[in-house]
């Protein structure tokens, strides 16, 4: 936490190491083309042009980077594609309903119940428009008839999808949402999760944290006001196990 908000300005060690992960995560959309790459997908598979986890014999990180990536909320959450944004080319690899192609949500998420519906479930928007998503195109297969409001959000999706034109000539390329100029860089992405955990402004930074007084004494001010003094109620509470023969002198 960084000293203003009364922290030791120590980087947080779990928000820092996803966003070292994350960097990775970003460079499997990136960089798919590099020999790392190509032994990773010989290794694992793909699925629909991305690495897949690889079943149960792939390794810790192969899986813990495939669940950042994905937004599991078992690894890290949906940080990472919350803040993916796909720029439209050819679509051949980007996925219909759960990439964020068009509008600000994935379109399993604005359209949540035809996407439970849907026989398509991981077609590619090049399949889907090849396919035909205008009205009565072999794209709109479902598991059971429709109801009418159910045809409505239908065409609601088909509205929004009547001006988008594949561009056949150009692939399609990730933006980071968050620093579109830029793209991914861990700074960025720890600032990010950092945003998202909350800090308990207790002290002044400029009363606790003075070059006149010894940073030991700061520390220890620090532990006081935030309560992390090793007290016999402290200590208690954390279930360490305390020897009351200590306090009674």
């Amino acid at each position: 936490m960084d000293k203003e908000v009364g922290g030791l300005g120590i980087r947080r060690i779990r928000e820092f190491n996803l966003a070292l992960l994350g960097k990775w995560c970003w460079r499997l959309l990136k960089d798919t083309e590099v020999l790392w790459y190509r032994l990773l997908a010989a290794r694992y598979g793909l699925v629909r042009g991305r690495l897949d986890v690889g079943g149960r014999d792939s390794s810790v990180w192969c899986r813990t980077i495939v669940g950042i990536r994905d937004g599991d909320a078992l690894v890290s959450g949906s940080w990472f594609p919350d803040n993916l944004r796909l720029d439209i080319g050819n679509d051949v690899n980007s996925l219909f309903w759960l990439d964020r192609w068009v509008g600000e949500v994935s379109l399993s998420v604005r359209f949540h119940r035809l996407f439970e519906l849907s026989e398509n479930k991981m077609a590619t928007v090049a399949q889907m428009f090849a396919w035909g998503w205008y009205e009565g195109g072999d794209a709109w297969r479902w598991r059971k008839r429709l109801w009418a409001w159910e045809e409505v959000l239908v065409e609601e999706c088909r509205n929004i999808l009547s001006n988008v034109v594949l561009q056949v000539d150009i692939a399609d390329s990730w933006r980071w949402f968050s620093d579109p100029a830029t793209g991914y860089t861990v700074s960025g992405a720890y600032g990010v999760l950092r945003s998202g955990t909350p800090t308990n402004h207790l002290v002044p930074a400029s009363s606790l944290w003075r070059k006149d007084v010894p940073l030991k004494v700061s520390v220890f001010a620090w532990h006081l006001f935030r309560n992390r003094l090793s007290t016999k109620t402290n200590l208690f509470q954390r279930g360490v196990a305390v020897c009351f023969w200590m306090w009674s002198t």
